[in-house]
C-alpha cells in the first residue's frame, strides 16, 4: 500500500504566453484541486490512502466533497474560526512556472502527529510512505524518525525554499525526488556523500523537457525525453511522475524501468493536456 502524507490545495493557474508586469493580463485561469501530496495519491493506481488537513470554510468544504470521490482519505478536520484555506496561484509563461504562491498553513499547523500516526498504522517493508515538504518540520522529523526502518519513506522537496527547512531531519529515505536547484540546496555539489552519509537509497533529479537523472548505488544514469513535449501548462507533471513511479514500483518494476515507464506515461499525458 503507498501512504500519502501532505497538502491539498485549491489551485488557481494562470496561463498566458508572457505576461507584462505592472498591468492586468487577460489569460486562461484554471481551477481545480491540487497540492503535491493530493496529485501523486490521485494518480497512484494502487491501494492508497491520503492524510490531510482541512478547514471548514466554503472554499474548503468545496474540496472536500472533491477529495472524498479520490479514494480513502484520512482527514483531520479543523473547525476554527481563524483556520484558512490551502491556496495555490501559480503564472504559467509559455509553459513555463513564472512565479508562484501557496498558504499550506492549515496543513503545517493543524495536521498533528498523533492524528497522522494513528491513520498511517503500521507499514510494512513493501509499503511506501510519502512526504510531502508542506509538513511542518516538527512532523516530518518525528514520521521519519518513528517510520525509517519500517518502510519505504518517499520524500517530495516541493520547492527549495520548503526543501531546505526540512534539511536536518533527511536520513534513511528510500527515494527522494528534487529539481536541480532543489537537489543543489540540500547538498551543495557533492550528491554521493550527501546520499552516503544521510543513508539515502535514491535520488531522481528531475529537469523538466531535459528528462531527469538517477543517483543511486553509487552510480549516476541519465534518462533523457522519448518526446519533448511542449504544453501551456506543466503543473504537477513531476508529481504525477513520482506517482506513476510509485505505482510500477509497487508492481515490482526495478527502479530504472520505473523511471523509463513513469517518463514515457509523463509525456503521453502531457500531449494529452491531461496532467
Amino acid at each position: 500500500m503507498i501512504k500519502v502524507v501532505g497538502a491539498v490545495a485549491v489551485d488557481m493557474v494562470a496561463v498566458r504566453d508572457r505576461f507584462l508586469d505592472g498591468t492586468s493580463n487577460p489569460s486562461d485561469i484554471r481551477f481545480g484541486l491540487g497540492g503535491v501530496g493530493y496529485r501523486i495519491f490521485s494518480n497512484l493506481e494502487t491501494p492508497k490512502l491520503f492524510i490531510t488537513a482541512l478547514a471548514d470554510d466554503p472554499i474548503s468544504r468545496w474540496a472536500r466533497e472533491a477529495l472524498e470521490t479520490d479514494g480513502d482519505v484520512a482527514l483531520q478536520l479543523v473547525r476554527s474560526k481563524d483556520a484558512r484555506p490551502p491556496l495555490y496561484l501559480a503564472l504559467m509563461e509559455s509553459g513555463s512556472l513564472k512565479v508562484a504562491a501557496s498558504d499550506f498553513r492549515i496543513v503545517e499547523q493543524s495536521l498533528s502527529i498523533d492524528f497522522v500516526t494513528k491513520s498511517i498504522g503500521e507499514p510494512g517493508p513493501d509499503d511506501y510512505l510519502v512526504l510531502d515538504a508542506n509538513l511542518s518540520p516538527a512532523l516530518l522529523s518525528r514520521l521519519i524518525e518513528l517510520y525509517a526502518g519500517h518502510t519505504r519513506l518517499v520524500f517530495e522537496p516541493v520547492s527549495v525554499e520548503k526543501a531546505a527547512r526540512h534539511g536536518d531531519a533527511l536520513r534513511d529515505i528510500f527515494l527522494m525526488t528534487p529539481t536541480g536547484e532543489e537537489l543543489a540546496s540540500l547538498c551543495h555539489g557533492d550528491v554521493g556523500s550527501y546520499m552516503k552519509s544521510r543513508r539515502i537509497g535514491a535520488i531522481l533529479e528531475t529537469r523538466g523537457h531535459e528528462g531527469a537523472v538517477l543517483y543511486s548505488g553509487g552510480s549516476r544514469q541519465e534518462f533523457p525525453p522519448a518526446t519533448v513535449v511542449k504544453a501551456a501548462d506543466t503543473t504537477g507533471a513531476g508529481d504525477l511522475l513520482l506517482s506513476q513511479i510509485l505505482t510500477l514500483l509497487h508492481g515490482g518494476t526495478d527502479l530504472a524501468d520505473a523511471v523509463r515507464g513513469g517518463m514515457r506515461a509523463v509525456e503521453e499525458r502531457l500531449q494529452k493536456g491531461d496532467v
